[in-house]
């Protein structure tokens, strides 16, 4: 059996991003609002990576300004969200291969840097550790080696080829997580 792993669309992550971070945002006491920085930080490096409209943009943060102050008078999600989505083995790789894709088309490394501390920060509150570590240690070692390749590397040509490798082990967890699922 073949699979055919479709990458995922720019506005979708950023849809996806933040959807994270409100769910964060209405589990965790108004103290912690600050621990989603990393996914907040992330959208506009999305948005320019992609070439994304201002104006999807703006209505991404303008959700994130209104779940952010709903935390902090402790009032819980915002209504309407379709807030905690549970992934699958199929989601987590999609995920994790649309900010890698991110990340290499970024010029500066703090940027590409900014990219993979979101991807860091999802790991833990998605458990994408326990997925990949299931599709093998391995496989799961490789890839974050990859996106850090990414983070560190300044030549666009060479990130572009550490995407190319690195996709090899996103297909390998697609086939894993949809294994998984059937």
């Amino acid at each position: 059996m073949e699979y055919k792993r479709p990458d995922m669309a720019p506005e979708t992550l950023l849809e996806k991003v933040t959807l994270e971070a409100l769910s964060a945002l209405a589990l965790g006491p108004p103290d912690h609002i600050g621990d989603i920085a990393p996914l907040e930080a992330v959208l506009p490096l999305i948005a320019k990576a992609w070439g994304l409209l201002e104006e999807t943009l703006a209505e991404k943060t303008k959700r994130l300004e209104r779940g952010k102050k709903l935390a902090a008078e402790n009032k819980g999600g915002v209504p309407g969200e379709p807030l905690l989505e549970c992934y699958d083995g199929v989601m987590i790789a999609d995920l994790l291969w649309a900010l890698l894709r991110t990340a290499a088309r970024l010029k500066e490394g703090t940027e590409r840097q900014a990219v993979y501390d979101a991807a860091a920060l999802l790991d833990e509150g998605l458990n994408l550790q326990s997925f990949l570590l299931r599709g093998g240690r391995r496989s799961a070692g490789i890839l974050w080696a990859k996106f850090r390749s990414v983070v560190r590397e300044d030549d666009p040509e060479a990130r572009a080829d550490i995407c190319g490798e690195a996709s090899i082990f996103v297909s390998l967890l697609y086939a894993h997580g949809l294994a998984k699922t059937a």
